[in-house]
Formats: structure tokens, sequence, C-alpha cells
């Protein structure tokens, strides 16, 4: 008896995809995970792309200051500082994570075209 271990991963793969859609909403892409024209490589990047589009979190992680007197003013400074900049690069990551969801839905349909007109081309007509 032999086991398919790619097919197991296809497996995995689709039920962690379902669950991640149900915490989101539905609104995850869904990627393709297999095809028969296309390297299999393709569709494990494709996946990979899925699951890290939308990882973006920066926290605040400020030093604390030993200086005996001004130490709390100082952190207080740095803190306020690093928040600001916190903001700024969670409205860049927002607009990085909706440019990300779009090009893997481009590249979603772009592997469906292409497996379809692979399919396609390898048929021989019926005349």
């Amino acid at each position: 008896m032999s086991v398919n271990v790619e097919e197991i991963m296809q497996q995995i793969r689709a039920e962690i995809l379902a669950q991640r859609q149900s915490q989101l909403g539905g609104d995850a892409p869904q990627p393709r995970l297999r095809g028969n024209q296309l390297a299999p490589e393709f569709y494990e990047h494709l996946y990979q792309a899925t699951m890290l589009y939308d990882q973006m979190q920066v926290t605040l992680h400020v030093q604390k200051s030993a200086v005996p007197i001004f130490g709390p003013l100082i952190n207080r400074l740095r803190t306020a500082v690093h928040m600001l900049v916190i903001f700024y690069v969670q409205q860049l990551a927002a607009k990085q994570m909706a440019f990300s969801k779009q090009m893997l839905a481009a590249l979603n349909s772009l592997s469906n075209e292409m497996e379809e007109l692979l399919e396609e081309k390898q048929t021989p007509p019926s005349d």
C-alpha cells in the first residue's frame, strides 16, 4: 500500500484554507491547490502567498531609558514617537495587503486560465 504524500498535503491545505476563509468571513483569496499542467511548486507558492499576504503587524517596542531623573519623560516621548511611526507604517501595510490580495487574485485567475488552455490544447479535437 503506497501513501500519496502530495494528496494528503493537498487535503490538509484545503482544510487550512477553509478554516482561514471562515475566520476572515470569505474575504481571503482562494488559490487553486493543484493542477495537471503547471508545476506543483507553482501551486505551493500560491498557497504560501495566500497564507502570508495579510501578516503585517507592527508592534510597539520601546527600550526604557536608564536616565535617573528624565527617564520617565524620555520613555513617554519615545513611546509617542514610536506610536506615530507605527500609525504610518500600518497605513502603508494596509495598502500593501490590499495590493497583495489583488495580485493573488490575478495569479489565481491566470493559473486557472492557463490550466484550462493547456488542457484544451492536449485534448484531441473530436470530428
